[in-house]
C-alpha cells in the first residue's frame, strides 16, 4: 500500500467533526515551499532508517488487520471519557 493510499484510508475513517482539521493540516503541509529547510529535509529523508523488529511488524500487521475489519475507535470516542 502506498502512502497516498494509506492517507486516503485514514481520511475515510475520520469522524465528520475531524475532517476540517485534517484538511487544514494537509493544506498547511502542501503549502510548504520546497525551499523551506524543513520541507527540503523531509523530502530528502529516508522513509525509515531503522529496521522494523519482529514485534513491531506483528503489531503493524495486527493494526492493519483490525483496520480492515473495521475494529477502530474514532478520536471522538477516545476523547469522550476524558471529557474533551
Amino acid at each position: 500500500m502506498t502512502i497516498r493510499e494509506r492517507i486516503h484510508r485514514l481520511a475515510d475513517t475520520l469522524p465528520e467533526g475531524e475532517l476540517e482539521t485534517a484538511g487544514r493540516v494537509l493544506a498547511g503541509l502542501s503549502a510548504l515551499p520546497i525551499s523551506s529547510p524543513v520541507a527540503a529535509a523531509l523530502a530528502k529523508a529516508p522513509a525509515d532508517d531503522e529496521p522494523i523488529t519482529a514485534r513491531e511488524a506483528e503489531a503493524i500487521a495486527e493494526g492493519e488487520h483490525d483496520f480492515e475489519r473495521g475494529q477502530v475507535v474514532t478520536a471522538a470516542e477516545l476523547r469522550a471519557p476524558l471529557g474533551r
